[in-house]
């Protein structure tokens, strides 16, 4: 049994995903690949890792067997039987980049796993393993957009989602005259996972203060009750939200104009609001605001590093990518990565 499962990138709706927000991603032409085969103990190999690990049953070990695991655990948990399995995985999916490459793990797995023993459950059933395993065994409180764009996307679209009622449509990406690219930083602050925790409970004492179940209760006018930092951690997730309700008729209309400039709105809204922005992301995009042919950017991913996503008109990002590359070497010290993106299908049999 052979699987692949995409990662993904999120045009607009950062830090939105596990506020009950809405969303827009897309599942990107690059994967995990997964082959799964009986056998008498579990057997995990990564070849991208150039590590095998070999366990009696699935355990915690604080690394990427972590995901296989936790998937097998979310199985069991809902009453089925995982015995031993072999399981190999590559990638030609980049780690670190926002591209989501734990998700395509997870989704990949759970996938394997349940069409080789004929477990036949849901897509959407999948999701939520997917997305258990890496909050309750791998011990990372991520929203559910990641998995979901892993199993559900579809070549040509992106995925209006509504993290709240898990509805969704799918829009057409039809990008005539525009590319999309990813500029990875290669830098990786030690705040990202630390601070992602914590912008997490500041959102939730958000709505202990003001009394809300969700984010979806609140209104721009009642946020005058919070304390200035949290003030400005509900202003990002509520017009954030507005963003994404504005890209999706920006893609429909294909105004590629107006989304470029949520883009950027976005950005700001990350770096002077939320806060997870970091002085590389940020040189890349404010050089990028000054290129001509540059519709718009912005940070991808939990933040503090990682990538960059860029919407341009066609041909224009060759030409000036190799200028920013330079410059960032020079202010930096580093050197960048460029990965162009394309939409993919979701999580299928090779």
């Amino acid at each position: 049994m052979k699987v692949k499962a995409p990662g993904r990138v999120n045009i607009i709706g950062e830090h939105t995903d596990y506020n009950d927000g809405y969303v827009l991603p897309f599942a990107v032409n690059k994967f995990v690949f997964l082959s799964l085969e009986r056998t008498k103990k579990f057997i995990f190999h990564s070849e991208t890792m150039n590590e095998t690990v070999e366990m009696d049953e699935p355990k915690k070990l604080n690394k990427w067997t972590d995901y296989i695991s936790g998937v097998i655990r979310a199985f069991e948990k809902r009453g089925f039987v995982v015995p031993p399995v072999k399981i190999v995985i590559s990638s030609n999916l980049p780690v670190g980049v926002g591209l989501s490459s734990s998700a395509a793990l997870e989704v990949a797995a759970a996938y394997a796993i349940s069409e080789h023993f004929g477990f036949n459950v849901t897509k959407l059933e999948l999701v939520r393993i997917a997305r258990e395993a890496e909050v309750e065994f791998v011990g990372v409180k991520c929203g559910i957009m990641d998995q979901f764009t892993s199993a559900f996307g579809k070549k040509g679209h992106a995925i209006f989602l509504d993290t709240m009622t898990l509805n969704y449509e799918y829009v057409p990406l039809e990008l005539e005259g525009v590319e999309i690219n990813l500029v990875d930083s290669n830098v990786k602050h030690e705040l990202s996972s630390s601070e992602y925790n914590k912008r997490r409970q500041e959102c939730e004492e958000v709505l202990r203060i003001l009394g809300k179940k969700s984010f979806r209760e609140v209104k721009l006018e009642e946020l005058g009750k919070l304390p200035g930092t949290l003030k400005k951690r509900a202003q990002h997730v509520l017009e954030e939200n507005e963003r994404v309700l504005k890209s999706v008729q920006a893609l429909r209309k294909r105004d590629f104009e107006m989304l470029g400039k949520l883009l950027f709105s976005s950005h700001e809204s990350l770096r002077d609001l939320y806060e997870v922005s970091c002085e590389e992301t940020d040189f890349i995009v404010e050089f990028l605001r000054k290129k001509e042919g540059v519709l718009g950017a912005r940070m991808v991913g939990g933040g503090f590093g990682g990538g960059v996503i860029v919407l341009s008109k066609k041909g224009v990002f060759e030409k000036i990518k190799e200028d920013l590359a330079r410059s960032y070497k020079k202010r930096f010290e580093i050197d960048l990565t460029f990965h162009k993106i394309e939409s993919a299908d979701g999580v299928q049999k090779i």
